[in-house]
């Protein structure tokens, strides 16, 4: 059976992949072909590639505390919310002399250590690719070779938040600017059954909710991801994530996990037939998975 599992970009939404991982496990299906994601979506789906379970990312994410990883003195604001973050005066110190709010160190050495420093792409449990964009040719990047880590970490640089990862010539940053949901990676390599999350889909928004320069900006980054996306081919299963919170809220990681299980259960019947073309063993298949994850 040969299929992809496809993660999209979203920030603290991405947390609800682990709900749809989370099911995947308890139905015992066979693991998948590929394992492909942006920003978000690459840090789920790598640490799922490299053998961690949903249980272990649940564990993760509930003890996880973004603003301990970040340098700006405004992320200490007590409502941390982007746009106040940018009214900050350390804030807008660091934008006008730097690329970005954050240097990033402290999230690179977070990702060593999660990934660790040496782990390549290539030797994962699971084959993995994720998607960055690169800002001095404009084009798409499909990591799927190399440092895990530094792929990841140039996958989720999300602009003028993260400092970019320069290589080999390339200003990289956050794949989702140029293709959320990357099912593409799927079919180059002859996938055609492909079960992909969006927990960011694009949806019409209440003009009032714009109410400063940054959700504006915000939009238009929603706007050009959703129009530069590749269309799903038939055989293509998508799950779009209903959650309104902003992509940098990370108060309650719980309640991003559970909505994921909703949106999970509400499509169980489309995931049946997903998975129905191959009739297999589940406990076997789940027992075999766990043991080969241990």
């Amino acid at each position: 059976m040969r299929w992809a599992l496809v993660l999209s970009g979203g920030g603290s939404r991405g947390f609800a992949h682990i709900g749809l991982i989370e099911e995947l496990e308890r139905r015992g299906v066979p693991a998948p072909s590929l394992v492909a994601g942006t920003s978000m979506g690459a840090i789920i789906g790598a640490l799922y590639a490299s053998g961690w379970d949903a249980q272990r990312m649940e564990q993760y994410v509930l003890g996880f505390k973004l603003t301990s990883l970040l340098e700006n003195p405004a992320f200490r604001l007590p409502d941390f919310a982007l746009s106040r973050l940018l009214q900050a005066g350390t804030a807008l110190g660091a934008l006008s002399k730097g690329r970005s709010l954050d240097s990033g160190k402290q999230t690179d050495a977070e990702f060593r250590k999660l990934f660790g420093s040496d782990t390549l792409i290539e030797n994962l449990k699971l084959p993995f690719a994720c998607v960055a964009a690169d800002l001095a040719s404009g084009r798409q990047v499909i990591q799927d070779s190399g440092p895990l880590a530094r792929a990841v970490r140039a996958s989720s640089a999300y602009p003028a938040v993260f400092a970019p990862v320069e290589r080999d010539g390339m200003l990289l940053v956050d794949g989702g600017i140029l293709n959320n949901v990357p099912v593409d990676l799927a079919y180059a390599r002859g996938i055609r059954r492909v079960l992909a999350m969006d927990v960011s889909p694009l949806k019409v928004q209440a003009p009032e909710r714009m109410a400063n320069g940054m959700s504006i900006l915000m939009r238009c980054f929603d706007l050009a991801s959703s129009a530069a996306e590749p269309k799903p081919l038939r055989g293509t299963l998508v799950l779009e994530h209903e959650d309104s919170r902003s992509v940098f809220n990370f108060d309650d990681p719980a309640k991003a996990i559970d909505v994921g299980r909703k949106t999970v259960a509400l499509a169980s019947d489309r995931l049946d037939a997903f998975f129905r073309p191959w009739p297999f063993n589940r406990v076997g298949r789940k027992e075999s998975r766990r043991g080969s994850a241990q």
